[in-house]
């Protein structure tokens, strides 16, 4: 859900920003957090027109916003203003989504608007963890100490997405091509063979007449199927963008065998080296924890930070929310109640994120292993299984002739 607001802070300026959040309720609880003072808060409905111009638009690529990132760190740290920064690198950007978002924040710091304020207007090309971290840097005074680990955090997310989208690859494509494979030979090889058989006088065995079967209806209707396919698959995007669609299905990935364990790992991993992101930067630990639960992707897991977040405030440890969600063993939970005893939390979740990111790896190579011999098993077994039902009717002819 997107929210457009007017707050006024603690110096008695007023400013206004639209922000994504889970809820109405997420978003008041994070503004009265940074003691801001909620003017108006209501919820923006997007226009439905026949032609959607987002469907056209370019989405901003996690690697271009590292190469921004960059940019306006070398800018800054050579002493350029912001003003002056953010108009260069809106010329000399080549993408045009890009180019009018950088455009249109240099017209708003222009006009008396802090850059987090500005960056906040366009949600799909700036994070919330982006949006806090920068101003926590612009507020403390060290933009370009946060401008450092927000592209370190980026080259990190970027790793480990590409690592595990080259894990997948492999098995997508033999699915896909075992796929295709069956229904060319069940569509098009099958039914030349049984033809051929019937007018033989062969006997056609059981398996030869449901895959030839099974053939004819994936000829005449596969134009149908392929709709239902489509329709089924656009209803199910519809239904987890619902609040309860989208927690039944984190609960259910969570709970999948191998991959749920990998899952759980790639979240402990994202919301650990946020946290010491966001605390390394000096952003107090009740405003982490809600951006934390904005952005680490799971449903429930943000359910159990944002439960930590108002025992912390009523004085409780942060450990026991967590450990209640079966995602956050009991190694993780003591090594952040002694960051926490200890007052280090930041470099304590720093060490938890290297730990699991290792992790993350490991089973990355641990489930691709396991996956690789079932995949062969499964395509062994679909060629013999279609080889020997088009082979039985040539053991019957063959009898026949003899």
């Amino acid at each position: 859900m997107e929210f457009a607001y007017k707050v006024r802070n603690t110096r008695g300026k007023v400013l206004r920003a639209r922000q994504e959040a889970e809820d109405r309720d997420a978003l008041l609880y994070s503004l009265l957090q940074q003691d801001y003072f909620v003017i108006s808060l209501r919820e923006v409905h997007k226009s439905n027109p026949i032609i959607n111009r987002d469907l056209f638009s370019h989405k901003v690529s996690s690697k271009e916003i590292l190469i921004f990132t960059r940019q306006f760190l070398a800018m800054v740290a050579a002493g350029f203003s912001i003003l002056r920064a953010f108009k260069i690198m809106g010329e000399v950007a080549r993408k045009q989504t890009l180019k009018k978002a950088l455009l249109q924040i240099h017209n708003d710091i222009e006009q008396g608007q802090a850059l987090w304020v500005a960056l906040s207007q366009h949600p799909k090309i700036f994070s919330s963890i982006y949006v806090h971290m920068i101003k926590a840097g612009e507020m403390g005074g060290k933009l370009e100490t946060v401008l450092d680990s927000l592209g370190q955090h980026l080259e990190r997310e970027q790793d480990i997405n590409a690592r595990i989208k080259a894990a997948s690859i492999y098995p997508l494509i033999i699915t896909l091509l075992a796929l295709l494979v069956l229904f060319f030979i069940v569509s098009f090889i099958m039914p030349a063979f049984v033809n051929v058989f019937e007018s033989a006088g062969a006997e056609i065995p059981l398996p030869t007449q449901v895959l030839f079967k099974l053939g004819l209806f994936l000829a005449k209707n596969w134009i149908t199927l392929l709709l239902a396919f489509i329709a089924a698959f656009l209803l199910f995007k519809v239904w987890i963008q619902t609040s309860r669609g989208k927690c039944i299905l984190d609960k259910v990935l969570l709970r999948l065998p191998l991959l749920g364990s990998v899952l759980s790992r790639i979240i402990v991993a994202r919301f650990a080296r946020i946290m010491a992101t966001l605390l390394q930067a000096g952003i107090p630990i009740l405003q982490a924890l809600e951006v934390a639960a904005g952005v680490v992707g799971n449903v429930v897991v943000s359910q159990a930070i944002r439960r930590a977040g108002r025992g912390i405030s009523e004085g409780e440890s942060i450990t026991y929310p967590l450990e209640a969600t079966g995602i956050f063993d009991t190694m993780l939970t003591q090594m952040i109640a002694v960051g926490e005893e200890s007052g280090s939390l930041d470099s304590m979740f720093a060490r938890i994120s290297d730990y699991y990111e290792q992790e993350v790896l490991y089973k990355v190579n641990i489930l691709l292993v396991t996956i690789e011999p079932v995949m062969i098993l499964f395509v062994a077994l679909l060629v013999t299984g279609i080889v020997m039902a088009t082979l039985l009717p040539v053991f019957d002819l063959m009898k026949m002739m003899a």
